[in-house]
Protein backbone atom coordinates (compact mmCIF):
# COMPACT_ATOMS: atom_id res chain seq x y z
CA UNK A 1 0.00 0.00 0.00
CA UNK A 2 0.89 3.55 -0.93
CA UNK A 3 -0.61 6.66 0.26
CA UNK A 4 -0.11 8.84 -2.64
CA UNK A 5 -1.99 11.61 -1.54
CA UNK A 6 -3.57 13.56 1.51
CA UNK A 7 -5.19 16.66 2.09
CA UNK A 8 -7.06 18.45 4.84
CA UNK A 9 -9.72 21.17 4.53
CA UNK A 10 -10.54 23.30 7.85
CA UNK A 11 -13.51 25.65 8.34
CA UNK A 12 -12.85 29.26 8.68
CA UNK A 13 -14.19 30.52 11.65
CA UNK A 14 -11.53 30.57 14.09
CA UNK A 15 -12.61 29.77 18.10
CA UNK A 16 -10.32 30.83 20.46
CA UNK A 17 -10.20 30.51 24.31
CA UNK A 18 -11.12 33.55 24.80
CA UNK A 19 -14.68 33.03 22.75
CA UNK A 20 -15.71 30.36 24.52
CA UNK A 21 -15.16 31.74 27.57
CA UNK A 22 -17.10 34.72 25.98
CA UNK A 23 -20.00 33.01 24.67
CA UNK A 24 -20.35 31.39 28.46
CA UNK A 25 -20.67 34.58 29.86
CA UNK A 26 -23.19 35.65 27.39
CA UNK A 27 -24.89 32.44 27.68
CA UNK A 28 -25.81 32.67 31.27
CA UNK A 29 -26.06 36.47 32.00
CA UNK A 30 -28.83 36.22 33.92
CA UNK A 31 -27.04 33.83 36.94
CA UNK A 32 -25.47 35.22 39.45
CA UNK A 33 -21.57 37.08 38.74
CA UNK A 34 -19.68 35.03 41.29
CA UNK A 35 -21.02 31.52 39.75
CA UNK A 36 -20.48 32.89 35.81
CA UNK A 37 -16.75 34.02 37.23
CA UNK A 38 -15.84 30.99 38.96
CA UNK A 39 -16.90 28.75 35.95
CA UNK A 40 -15.24 30.68 34.07
CA UNK A 41 -12.07 30.27 35.42
CA UNK A 42 -12.30 26.65 36.12
CA UNK A 43 -12.87 26.06 32.40
CA UNK A 44 -9.68 28.54 31.33
CA UNK A 45 -7.74 25.98 33.64
CA UNK A 46 -9.21 23.05 31.79
CA UNK A 47 -8.16 24.45 28.40
CA UNK A 48 -4.87 25.43 29.07
CA UNK A 49 -3.94 22.60 30.99
CA UNK A 50 -5.36 20.54 27.98
CA UNK A 51 -2.79 22.56 25.27
CA UNK A 52 -5.93 23.95 23.82
CA UNK A 53 -5.11 27.44 22.30
CA UNK A 54 -7.85 27.55 18.98
CA UNK A 55 -9.98 25.77 16.81
CA UNK A 56 -12.34 25.73 13.41
CA UNK A 57 -15.66 25.77 13.08
CA UNK A 58 -18.27 26.46 10.17
CA UNK A 59 -19.31 29.77 9.68
CA UNK A 60 -22.47 29.41 9.50
CA UNK A 61 -23.80 32.96 9.26
CA UNK A 62 -21.73 32.60 6.01
CA UNK A 63 -23.14 29.54 4.67
CA UNK A 64 -20.04 27.09 4.77
CA UNK A 65 -21.11 24.08 4.52
CA UNK A 66 -19.33 20.42 5.93
CA UNK A 67 -20.15 18.79 2.74
CA UNK A 68 -18.17 21.89 0.59
CA UNK A 69 -15.09 21.02 2.56
CA UNK A 70 -15.40 17.53 2.08
CA UNK A 71 -16.00 17.99 -1.31
CA UNK A 72 -12.63 20.63 -1.38
CA UNK A 73 -10.65 17.63 0.57
CA UNK A 74 -11.28 15.03 -1.96
CA UNK A 75 -10.75 17.33 -4.93
CA UNK A 76 -7.12 18.44 -3.33
CA UNK A 77 -6.04 14.73 -2.73
CA UNK A 78 -6.96 13.48 -6.22
CA UNK A 79 -4.81 16.62 -7.70
CA UNK A 80 -1.65 15.38 -5.41
CA UNK A 81 -2.37 12.07 -6.46
CA UNK A 82 -2.78 12.95 -9.95
CA UNK A 83 -5.91 10.51 -10.39
CA UNK A 84 -9.19 11.70 -11.83
CA UNK A 85 -12.73 10.66 -9.74
CA UNK A 86 -13.51 8.09 -12.38
CA UNK A 87 -9.74 5.85 -11.77
CA UNK A 88 -11.41 5.60 -8.11
CA UNK A 89 -12.28 1.70 -7.46
CA UNK A 90 -13.53 2.53 -3.88
CA UNK A 91 -15.12 5.51 -1.64
CA UNK A 92 -15.24 5.18 2.01
CA UNK A 93 -16.57 7.68 4.44
CA UNK A 94 -15.72 7.58 8.01
CA UNK A 95 -15.63 9.25 11.28
CA UNK A 96 -18.34 10.31 13.79
CA UNK A 97 -19.42 13.42 12.04
CA UNK A 98 -22.02 11.91 9.19
CA UNK A 99 -25.24 13.71 7.81
CA UNK A 100 -27.49 10.28 7.71
CA UNK A 101 -27.91 6.76 9.04
CA UNK A 102 -29.27 5.67 5.85
CA UNK A 103 -28.07 5.79 2.73
CA UNK A 104 -24.03 5.90 3.35
CA UNK A 105 -22.52 8.92 3.33
CA UNK A 106 -20.24 7.64 0.90
CA UNK A 107 -23.08 7.73 -1.92
CA UNK A 108 -23.51 11.18 -2.00
CA UNK A 109 -20.15 12.10 -2.14
CA UNK A 110 -19.55 10.02 -5.07
CA UNK A 111 -22.76 11.79 -6.84
CA UNK A 112 -21.68 14.88 -6.82
CA UNK A 113 -17.81 13.20 -8.12
CA UNK A 114 -19.84 11.82 -10.93
CA UNK A 115 -18.35 8.21 -10.31
CA UNK A 116 -20.04 4.90 -9.84
CA UNK A 117 -17.29 2.66 -8.20
CA UNK A 118 -17.74 0.61 -4.65
CA UNK A 119 -18.74 3.12 -1.94
CA UNK A 120 -19.43 2.53 2.08
CA UNK A 121 -19.03 3.96 5.41
CA UNK A 122 -17.16 3.36 8.34
CA UNK A 123 -17.82 4.35 12.02
CA UNK A 124 -15.19 3.44 15.01
CA UNK A 125 -14.48 7.21 16.79
CA UNK A 126 -11.78 8.13 17.08
CA UNK A 127 -10.64 5.17 15.14
CA UNK A 128 -12.51 5.27 11.93
CA UNK A 129 -10.09 6.39 9.67
CA UNK A 130 -7.13 4.43 10.84
CA UNK A 131 -10.25 1.02 10.81
CA UNK A 132 -10.82 1.81 7.24
CA UNK A 133 -6.62 2.40 6.35
CA UNK A 134 -6.86 -1.22 7.75
CA UNK A 135 -9.39 -2.46 5.54
CA UNK A 136 -8.11 -0.50 2.66
CA UNK A 137 -4.91 -2.44 3.25
CA UNK A 138 -6.38 -5.79 3.00
CA UNK A 139 -8.55 -4.87 -0.08
CA UNK A 140 -5.23 -3.50 -1.86
CA UNK A 141 -3.41 -6.51 -0.86
CA UNK A 142 -5.68 -9.01 -2.01
CA UNK A 143 -6.08 -7.05 -5.44
CA UNK A 144 -9.62 -6.01 -4.58
CA UNK A 145 -9.00 -2.60 -5.77
CA UNK A 146 -6.04 -0.71 -6.85
CA UNK A 147 -6.84 3.01 -6.12
CA UNK A 148 -9.01 3.99 -2.75
CA UNK A 149 -10.43 7.62 -1.04
CA UNK A 150 -11.12 7.49 2.47
CA UNK A 151 -13.02 10.27 3.35
CA UNK A 152 -13.23 11.91 6.37
CA UNK A 153 -15.79 14.64 7.53
CA UNK A 154 -15.44 15.18 11.42
CA UNK A 155 -18.08 18.06 11.99
CA UNK A 156 -19.85 17.68 15.15
CA UNK A 157 -19.72 20.82 16.95
CA UNK A 158 -23.26 22.25 16.28
CA UNK A 159 -24.24 18.36 15.63
CA UNK A 160 -23.37 17.10 19.17
CA UNK A 161 -23.23 19.87 21.80
CA UNK A 162 -23.40 23.96 20.36
CA UNK A 163 -24.98 26.23 21.92
CA UNK A 164 -26.21 23.49 24.68
CA UNK A 165 -22.81 23.25 26.23
CA UNK A 166 -22.58 27.42 26.90
CA UNK A 167 -25.29 27.10 29.57
CA UNK A 168 -23.78 26.76 33.24
CA UNK A 169 -24.47 23.45 35.02
CA UNK A 170 -23.55 22.15 38.44
CA UNK A 171 -19.39 22.92 38.25
CA UNK A 172 -19.08 19.07 38.91
CA UNK A 173 -20.55 18.35 35.65
CA UNK A 174 -17.09 19.29 33.67
CA UNK A 175 -15.56 16.53 34.61
CA UNK A 176 -17.74 14.86 31.94
CA UNK A 177 -18.61 18.17 29.80
CA UNK A 178 -15.26 19.86 29.26
CA UNK A 179 -13.93 18.06 26.36
CA UNK A 180 -16.82 19.20 24.23
CA UNK A 181 -14.73 22.40 24.44
CA UNK A 182 -11.68 21.16 22.41
CA UNK A 183 -13.62 19.80 19.54
CA UNK A 184 -12.87 21.56 16.49
CA UNK A 185 -13.49 20.48 12.85
CA UNK A 186 -11.90 19.73 9.92
CA UNK A 187 -12.29 17.27 6.27
CA UNK A 188 -9.29 15.23 5.09
CA UNK A 189 -8.92 12.63 1.69
CA UNK A 190 -6.11 10.48 1.73
CA UNK A 191 -5.63 8.56 -1.58
CA UNK A 192 -4.25 4.93 -1.22
CA UNK A 193 -2.89 2.54 -4.23
CA UNK A 194 -1.67 -0.55 -4.70
CA UNK A 195 2.25 -1.28 -3.57
CA UNK A 196 4.08 -3.92 -2.28
CA UNK A 197 5.10 -2.16 0.99
CA UNK A 198 4.07 -3.65 3.89
CA UNK A 199 2.89 -2.46 6.71
CA UNK A 200 1.73 -3.32 10.23
CA UNK A 201 -1.44 -3.06 11.68
CA UNK A 202 -1.77 -4.07 15.55
CA UNK A 203 -4.99 -3.67 18.11
CA UNK A 204 -5.69 -3.49 21.36
CA UNK A 205 -9.14 -3.35 23.36
CA UNK A 206 -10.18 -2.46 26.49
CA UNK A 207 -14.26 -2.85 26.75
CA UNK A 208 -14.29 -2.31 30.55
CA UNK A 209 -13.93 1.57 29.40
CA UNK A 210 -16.47 1.85 26.75
CA UNK A 211 -18.49 4.16 28.93
CA UNK A 212 -15.81 6.65 29.41
CA UNK A 213 -16.77 8.92 25.98
CA UNK A 214 -20.10 8.15 24.30
CA UNK A 215 -22.43 10.36 21.86
CA UNK A 216 -25.76 8.00 22.77
CA UNK A 217 -28.47 8.04 20.30
CA UNK A 218 -32.30 7.75 20.83
CA UNK A 219 -33.14 4.55 22.06
CA UNK A 220 -29.58 3.69 23.44
CA UNK A 221 -31.15 2.41 26.62
CA UNK A 222 -32.66 -0.97 24.78
CA UNK A 223 -28.59 -1.13 23.49
CA UNK A 224 -27.04 -1.65 26.36
CA UNK A 225 -26.76 -2.72 29.91
CA UNK A 226 -27.91 0.03 32.22
CA UNK A 227 -24.75 2.30 32.98
CA UNK A 228 -24.69 5.56 35.33
CA UNK A 229 -22.23 7.05 32.98
CA UNK A 230 -24.46 6.77 29.87
CA UNK A 231 -26.70 9.80 28.59
CA UNK A 232 -25.44 12.20 31.44
CA UNK A 233 -26.09 14.97 28.54
CA UNK A 234 -28.92 13.61 26.96
CA UNK A 235 -29.21 12.29 23.36
CA UNK A 236 -27.01 13.23 20.46
CA UNK A 237 -24.29 15.30 23.53
CA UNK A 238 -20.76 14.22 24.09
CA UNK A 239 -20.18 12.71 27.25
CA UNK A 240 -16.21 12.17 28.05
CA UNK A 241 -14.59 11.83 31.04
CA UNK A 242 -12.23 13.43 29.66
CA UNK A 243 -9.55 12.87 32.82
CA UNK A 244 -9.95 9.17 33.20
CA UNK A 245 -9.70 8.83 29.48
CA UNK A 246 -6.57 10.20 28.71
CA UNK A 247 -4.82 8.75 31.53
CA UNK A 248 -5.91 5.14 31.07
CA UNK A 249 -4.98 6.17 27.54
CA UNK A 250 -1.51 6.87 28.00
CA UNK A 251 -0.74 3.98 30.51
CA UNK A 252 -2.35 1.54 27.89
CA UNK A 253 -0.37 3.23 24.98
CA UNK A 254 2.94 3.26 26.65
CA UNK A 255 2.27 -0.44 27.65
CA UNK A 256 1.17 -1.73 24.14
CA UNK A 257 4.46 0.31 22.54
CA UNK A 258 6.98 -1.17 24.76
CA UNK A 259 5.52 -4.44 24.03
CA UNK A 260 5.63 -3.91 20.57
CA UNK A 261 8.47 -2.22 19.57
CA UNK A 262 12.10 -2.62 21.25
CA UNK A 263 13.61 0.22 19.70
CA UNK A 264 10.58 3.25 18.71
CA UNK A 265 13.73 5.39 17.55
CA UNK A 266 13.97 3.50 14.88
CA UNK A 267 10.75 5.40 13.27
CA UNK A 268 11.21 8.69 11.92
CA UNK A 269 7.83 9.98 12.95
CA UNK A 270 5.16 9.04 15.26
CA UNK A 271 1.41 10.51 14.42
CA UNK A 272 -0.67 10.31 17.75
CA UNK A 273 -4.49 10.73 17.72
CA UNK A 274 -4.68 14.02 19.63
CA UNK A 275 -7.11 14.51 22.00
CA UNK A 276 -4.57 16.65 24.36
CA UNK A 277 -1.68 18.81 23.88
CA UNK A 278 -0.76 17.44 27.47
CA UNK A 279 -1.35 13.77 26.53
CA UNK A 280 0.76 14.22 23.38
CA UNK A 281 3.85 15.67 25.76
CA UNK A 282 4.01 13.06 28.42
CA UNK A 283 3.80 10.14 26.04
CA UNK A 284 6.43 11.44 24.39
CA UNK A 285 8.80 12.03 27.66
CA UNK A 286 7.63 8.60 28.46
CA UNK A 287 8.73 6.55 25.39
CA UNK A 288 11.60 8.69 24.69
CA UNK A 289 10.48 9.80 21.63
CA UNK A 290 11.12 14.23 21.42
CA UNK A 291 10.22 15.72 18.18
CA UNK A 292 9.57 12.38 16.80
CA UNK A 293 5.96 12.93 18.05
CA UNK A 294 3.64 15.01 15.88
CA UNK A 295 1.91 16.86 18.35
CA UNK A 296 0.65 20.22 16.76
CA UNK A 297 -2.32 19.28 15.36
CA UNK A 298 -4.28 20.26 19.30
CA UNK A 299 -2.90 23.55 19.87
CA UNK A 300 -3.86 25.08 16.55
CA UNK A 301 -6.85 23.11 15.44
CA UNK A 302 -8.35 21.26 18.62
CA UNK A 303 -9.37 17.68 18.73
CA UNK A 304 -10.70 16.63 15.24
CA UNK A 305 -11.59 13.14 16.65
CA UNK A 306 -10.75 10.40 13.72
CA UNK A 307 -9.57 13.16 11.35
CA UNK A 308 -6.44 14.03 13.47
CA UNK A 309 -3.89 11.78 12.10
CA UNK A 310 -4.68 12.38 8.88
CA UNK A 311 -4.71 16.05 9.41
CA UNK A 312 -1.45 15.80 11.42
CA UNK A 313 0.00 14.06 8.06
CA UNK A 314 -1.08 16.51 6.06
CA UNK A 315 0.12 19.28 7.94
CA UNK A 316 3.71 17.63 8.39
CA UNK A 317 3.95 17.01 5.25
CA UNK A 318 3.01 20.91 4.27
CA UNK A 319 5.99 21.78 6.57
CA UNK A 320 8.44 19.16 5.30
CA UNK A 321 8.77 17.34 8.39
CA UNK A 322 6.83 14.20 6.20
CA UNK A 323 9.02 13.59 3.65
CA UNK A 324 9.01 10.34 1.18
CA UNK A 325 10.72 7.36 2.60
CA UNK A 326 10.13 8.10 6.36
CA UNK A 327 9.17 5.31 8.30
CA UNK A 328 6.20 6.44 10.48
CA UNK A 329 4.20 5.19 13.43
CA UNK A 330 0.09 6.19 13.49
CA UNK A 331 -0.45 5.29 17.36
CA UNK A 332 -4.42 6.01 18.14
CA UNK A 333 -6.31 5.68 21.17
CA UNK A 334 -9.69 5.68 21.10
CA UNK A 335 -12.76 5.26 22.91
CA UNK A 336 -14.15 2.20 23.39
CA UNK A 337 -11.58 1.59 24.59
CA UNK A 338 -9.49 1.00 21.62
CA UNK A 339 -5.51 1.33 20.89
CA UNK A 340 -3.58 0.41 17.33
CA UNK A 341 0.05 0.68 16.25
CA UNK A 342 0.43 0.85 12.17
CA UNK A 343 4.21 1.24 11.15
CA UNK A 344 4.81 1.42 7.40
CA UNK A 345 7.12 3.38 5.39
CA UNK A 346 5.06 6.70 3.54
Amino acid sequence: MRIEGISLAVPSLCITNCDIISKVREANSTLPPHIVNRYCRVLKQLLLHAGADTRYVRDRDRGETAFELIVDAVHSALRKADLKPEQLDLLIFCGVGRGFLEPSNAAFICRTLNINCDYFDISDACMSWIRSLHISYNFLANRTYSKILIVNGEFTVFEYGVPEIFAIQALDRLAYTFPAFTIGEAASATVLVQSPAEWFFRFRSNTSLASLCTIPLTGYQEFSEPDPRLGLNGVNRLVSFGQELTSAALEEMVRFVTETYEDPLKFDLWFPHAASARLCAVAARSLGLGERLYSRVFPRYGNLVSASIPAAMAMAEQEGILVRGDRIVLSPASAGMSLALISGQY
